[in-house]
């Protein structure tokens, strides 16, 4: 009688694992090229003043549409938009410095997994006559 205990659980054989792993490869390099440069661009000053400025248009347009009279600004504080302008200019490149950290998080990670991929590719490559293949 076969044993079907195993019946269940999802196999995969090895040639599909290292196709996987071969399409996988190029999409992980290109991530990591791609990351470097979004780096490169947060971290050029000249890059971020373009955000700012249109960050801080884009409020200044929802402020006018949400409060046309500038009553309720004026209730809150006279010099409103003057405030959210400082905070911006305060806020914009903290936030620069947390993503280009997350952007180094993410690269670490990328590299692990290119170097395990990349492992399992040149581990794997065995041909059916069970020598290793060129690569």
């Amino acid at each position: 009688m076969p044993d079907n205990s195993k019946s269940d659980h999802f196999q995969i054989d090895e040639d599909t694992l290292r196709n996987f792993t071969l399409l996988a490869l190029p999409w992980l390099s290109f991530q990591r090229q791609m990351l470097g440069i979004v780096k490169n661009g947060i971290e050029k000053a000249s890059h971020a003043k373009p955000i700012e400025n249109f960050t801080l248009s884009e409020l200044q347009a929802l402020m006018m549409i949400l409060d046309r009279s500038g009553t309720l600004r004026n209730r809150i504080d006279p010099d409103f938009e003057k405030t959210v302008e400082s905070a911006c200019k305060e806020i914009l490149p903290k936030l620069a410095s947390a993503s280009s950290q997350l952007i180094e998080a993410q690269e670490m990670i990328l590299a692990g997994v290119f170097e395990a991929l990349d492992k399992l590719r040149k581990g794997g490559s065995k041909g059916r006559s069970g020598r290793k293949t060129a690569d």
